[in-house]
């Protein structure tokens, strides 16, 4: 049987489309008549750099590695994995093949993706003319969502299903008011520390929030994040993860890092902990 041919979209030069430079290259391309994400992997960062973020990634963090044929694997695994518990992703065309300068967009070197013009949730939550009164309206709904694939992530046991770069601005909300999550570059590894994962997601997630929206906003947020998040018990867990870690070696570094200058600021990771923990005891079993 002869194999499908798969459409050619060619560029000669991809500069005029660049979008983004992060590590990677992201492009926004022409393309039926609308647009589409050209993520390219090997990306902007030099050799150098890049081997010696892959090995603190594997050594020292537990992650995937940061190579780029590693990140394109992981992340088209993501996004089939999340898509197949009901989660939105963006679509990838895998039907399509882009020719370009192999400088610019080495062969099997990036993904094609769907192209979502919406605001991030963080973008959203900031947004002066939008009432507060919304705007927790709609971080309930999506603490509901972020909720129950943490209920599936552990039930799998499924490091694929964090969201290691997880922070408001990895996620769009969208115009029929459901939720698209994006960037899923790296994984943690090992399938025994779930929890400890999830514990970690929250309080990034959490910390990313009070850093970037507005200040009457902390209190409510963190009060919302008690009230929607469906599992007390797991969303207790997650202060653990950086005020007594459950395993010793993380507990010594943790106990260091909290002891330096970035660990006392009122926005570090631990006062986010300290925070929710807070919050957790004053609502109460």
């Amino acid at each position: 049987m002869e194999a499908t041919r798969k459409e050619v979209l060619r560029f000669d030069d991809l500069t005029p489309y660049l979008l983004l430079k992060n590590g990677n290259y992201l492009y926004k391309v022409p393309f039926r008549g609308g647009w589409a994400v050209l993520k390219v992997y090997y990306g902007s960062r030099g050799l150098l750099e890049t081997w010696s973020k892959s090995l603190g990634n594997v050594l020292f963090e537990g992650q995937t590695s940061y190579l780029p044929k590693t990140r394109r694997r992981m992340e088209r695994e993501c996004l089939a994995l999340w898509a197949r518990h009901g989660f939105r992703t963006m679509r990838v065309y895998d039907d399509v093949e882009v020719e370009a300068p192999p400088s610019q967009c080495p062969p099997g070197g990036y993904l094609l993706l769907e192209y979502v013009e919406a605001p991030t949730l963080e973008q959203y939550l900031r947004d002066p003319e939008r009432p507060q009164e919304e705007k927790l309206s709609v971080y309930e709904r999506w603490v509901a969502e972020w909720s129950r694939r943490h209920a599936v992530a552990e039930r799998e046991r499924e490091p694929r299903l964090m969201h290691e770069n997880g922070d408001a601005g990895h996620v769009f909300i969208l115009e029929d008011g459901g939720f698209l999550w994006f960037d899923f570059e790296m994984v943690y590894r090992s399938r025994s520390k779930v929890r400890e994962y999830l514990g970690h997601e929250i309080i990034q997630y959490l910390w990313h929030l009070l850093r970037n929206t507005p200040p009457e906003l902390h209190e409510p947020l963190l009060e919302a994040t008690v009230r929607a998040y469906s599992d007390r018990e797991r969303l207790a867990f997650a202060p653990r993860v950086f005020l007594d870690p459950p395993r010793l070696l993380m507990r010594v570094a943790r106990g260091i890092d909290a002891r330096r200058k970035r660990g006392r600021k009122p926005t570090s990771k631990y006062n986010v902990a300290r925070r929710l923990r807070a919050k957790l005891e004053a609502a109460g079993p």
